[in-house]
């Protein structure tokens, strides 16, 4: 399988720092992916979907049975295709948008006769979709809210938003596919019905499920055969040789995987991808991730190795081939590669520098994270650096020696925490065995805040939002405006939670995922959906938004309004609702007069620390209808930007509208004293008691990271975060004027790519607002 080593250079001419070779073969895959932006089937009908559940929909079968229907029958209708030069099969099927917002287009007919239906059949297909959609509209609000703590969600715009309508967001047992396939799995089905008591209470619950996990199998099965029938068409018309051997290859490998279990590292990484479009094909593609992939592909490599039947270049080229297979312009298919086993052991392997290296070979962003701890390997923290200092903020870095302690201490066990990997962005999971309701709920601290500086009035709309806990006029010292404030966040905190346990039931009820279920431990075991209880795991996670702006806001009016008596209470509210229009010296005092974080001030640091813990608390005693924990993530996304939006000026100096600082990072431009005082201010927020994970973004100038002595110190400023206890770590490369450039002139300069919120893009691709924000951001040149 190794190719020959005839190179071309992929690179962007405004980044030569990213040049890097590739196989000519791979690097046409590479530009042609990029350039139909995902691994797409050319022209596919519109109304695959549509009439896979027509045919799913049928009398007598529960919701869980059509969702698991609906995808059996979407596998055999997509249309399949093997383009030139792939090794490894396979496109995403259909997505969730069915294709019917025009029923009346002449065009619309003209698709439905590629499937052979009549006129009578379209207006049942229509039918069909109108019922099915109607119930899903507005998912989250599934059930009927009742009594006062429904509140109108408009109301509480800017504070809180809620779901726990699950989707999307997981890291399934690829493993499992690979080491048994979906025949494994169908057995395992059957025996454990088979052991049951038909007359037990639970086994026609049961029985129902398990249904449904046996088509689940069957789409699985069914999608490597498509493939596999397709390769030997085409290898009995290929002329070339070494493309008959390509095609011979690709349908030897599909008629066994994913169906049964993979023998060698090619087989691995075909199944694992075509049950990757699976699991995709059932709720879309956001957050679908992928887990840890070095720990699951590595046993395949070594047997490989030792069996003489592959070189470490032939590796490399593979996980380059997947790269592109998996590539999306906005790309939150997370990676995880090193961290502890579950022995505690370190995990690094081989297959986990073999895994960067294609990274840095292929060029694109991707989402790959490395987890790190005490002792891990210098070199891979080397070999990291360099990919950082290349710039794209790939890949980033999480704490074992936090996450561990944070999900232990939350009832996972140690084995299953020292498993654990983030999903799109940061959020954590224990892979295939958890139901973690990604980002269930987001929580604005500091829009709770102003609500505290006001008497629970919000100063926008004039209404009572919030409980009268006396404007700051009122409050004669910082523990009780402190007081003020969680008295806000606690009142806010708990309507989250209830609509959150009302989204939570709504999918128990309308929203099964079978295929997400089928791949996660316990749900065959005990015979329940993923959404119904049937993870070993299942918790809630919410984003805390605001800690820097809360933490400046509170101290600036600590230090000026208790403390020192330099500034007057009700002249503060004036300049506020007037968003610092004619109180400019007020604002620059309250800016320059007391401590921001991010700079190694304790006072303030502790202040945000308060802040984090105070929410941490409340979430600890929270609990869902399933009995789920209540985890929370110290993270923001992009919601900086939109719910900062909805908070009028604030103490720190900050005007209204603009937006919040990212997660725990310090507000842009206010962390001025290098990047050891930035860590040693996140060192002392609880990173070890975020059981979803925490954030930050630090950027740092290319000056403090060119050459081999700057490589070096990027590895010690790796190191030293994770010493001192930073949790997760996002590493951006660039300049403001760089960025600058790009925003002036994107055709020529745009391509630079940049760690945004979480994830990474490309900077031309990002809103304008999204790019002031980044350009704002200080850029660390000490």
């Amino acid at each position: 399988m190794s190719a020959s080593h005839t190179t071309s250079t992929t690179s962007d001419p405004a980044c030569p720092e990213l040049a890097v070779k590739l196989d000519e073969r791979l690097d046409r895959l590479r530009e042609r992916v990029m350039t139909q932006r995902g691994s797409w089937v050319a022209s596919p009908n519109p109304f695959e979907r549509d009439v896979a559940l027509w045919r799913a929909w049928q009398p007598g079968r529960s919701i869980v049975q059509i969702r698991a229907a609906l995808l059996r029958e979407l596998v055999g209708l997509a249309k399949v295709e093997i383009p030139a030069e792939w090794r490894l099969a396979g496109q995403h099927l259909a997505g969730r948008t069915f294709g019917l917002d025009r029923p009346d287009a002449h065009a619309h007919l003209s698709k439905f006769d590629e499937f052979g239906l009549s006129t009578d059949d379209v207006a049942k297909v229509r039918d069909c979709y109108s019922r099915w959609r109607t119930p899903w509209a507005g998912s989250w609000g599934g059930l009927q809210a009742v009594g006062e703590q429904s509140t109108n969600p408009e109301r509480m715009k800017g504070v809180y938003r809620a779901a726990s309508w699950t989707e999307n967001h997981s890291i399934r047992d690829y493993a499992k596919v690979l080491r048994i396939g979906f025949e494994g799995i169908r057995d395992e089905i059957a025996a454990h019905q088979a052991a049951q008591d038909i007359a037990d209470p639970d086994y026609a619950r049961e029985e129902n499920f398990w249904q449904a996990a046996r088509w689940i199998c069957d789409a699985g099965s069914m999608l490597g055969q498509r493939y596999a029938e397709l390769a030997t068409r085409m290898a009995c018309e290929a002329t070339d040789a070494e493309d008959r051997a390509r095609l011979e290859r690709m349908a030897a490998t599909c008629r066994r995987v994913p169906a049964r279990g993979a023998r060698t590292l090619f087989e691995a990484t075909q199944a694992l991808w075509l049950a990757h479009i699976l699991t995709c094909g059932e709720d879309d593609i956001n957050a679908n991730s992928i887990g840890r992939l070095d720990q699951i592909l590595n046993p395949y490599y070594e047997n490989d190795l030792d069996a003489g039947r592959i070189t470490r270049n032939d590796a490399v080229r593979l996980m380059e081939e997947l790269a592109c297979k998996m590539y999306l312009e906005y790309d939150v298919q997370a990676i995880t590669l090193a961290g502890l086993d579950r022995d505690g052991n370190d995990a690094t392997n081989a297959m986990t520098a073999v895994i960067l290296e294609a990274t840095r070979n292929v060029g694109f962003v991707r989402d790959v994270s490395v987890r790190l701890n005490r002792h891990s390997p210098p070199e891979l923290v080397e070999q990291c650096a360099d990919l950082v200092a290349r710039g794209g903020g790939i890949p980033f870095f999480f704490n074992d020696d936090c996450f561990i302690k944070a999900l232990t201490d939350r009832g996972i066990a140690l084995e299953d925490a020292r498993d654990y990997a983030p999903i799109g962005c940061i959020e954590l999971t224990i892979p295939g065995r958890a139901n973690p309701h990604a980002v269930a709920g987001i929580f604005n601290s500091t829009k709770c805040l102003e609500l505290a500086l006001f008497g629970g009035v919000d100063p926008v709309t004039q209404e009572q939002v919030g409980p009268e806990t006396g404007q700051l006029t009122n409050l004669d010292s910082y523990e009780s405006l402190f007081d003020a404030y969680c008295r806000q966040v606690e009142f806010f905190a708990k309507r989250m939670v209830y609509h959150c346990n009302r989204g939570e039931l709504a999918q128990r009820e309308r929203g099964p995922l079978p295929c997400w279920s089928v791949l996660t431990d316990d749900c065959i075991t005990r015979g329940r959906d993923i959404t119904d209880g049937g993870a070993v795991y299942n918790y809630h996670s919410i984003a805390f938004l605001g800690t820097a702006n809360t933490a400046d806001s509170l101290c600036a009016l600590k230090k000026l309004v208790f403390e020192k008596r330099a500034v007057d209470p009700q002249n503060v509210l004036d300049a506020l609702r007037a968003n610092f229009e004619g109180y400019e010296a007020l604002r620059k005092r309250l800016l320059t007069g007391a401590p921001k974080y991010g700079n190694d001030i304790e006072e303030v640091d502790a202040i945000a620390a308060q802040v984090a813990n105070h929410f941490i608390d409340l979430m600890d005693n929270a609990r869902s209808p399933l009995g789920g924990r209540y985890f929370v993530h110290l993270f923001s996304f992009l919601w900086n930007i939109d719910y900062g939006l909805q908070v009028r000026a604030t103490p720190d100096g900050r005007r209204a509208g603009e937006p919040l600082a990212y997660s725990l990072s310090a507000h842009q431009g206010r962390d001025q004293e290098g990047v050891t005082a930035m860590l040693k201010s996140l060192a002392r927020l609880p990173h070890d008691r975020a059981a979803g994970a925490s954030a930050a973004i630090v950027d740092l100038d290319p000056k403090l990271v060119e050459g081999q002595a700057g490589r070096k110190r990027l590895a010690q400023i790796i190191t030293t975060a994770v010493k001192m206890g930073v949790g997760q770590l996002q590493l951006n490369v660039t300049t403001a004027e760089r960025l600058q450039q790009a925003q002036k002139d994107p055709e020529k300069y745009g391509n630079v790519p940049v760690r945004v919120a979480g994830y990474s893009q490309l900077f031309r691709l990002l809103t304008r607002e999204l790019q002031d924000h980044v350009i704002a951001r200080t850029k660390h040149t000490r």
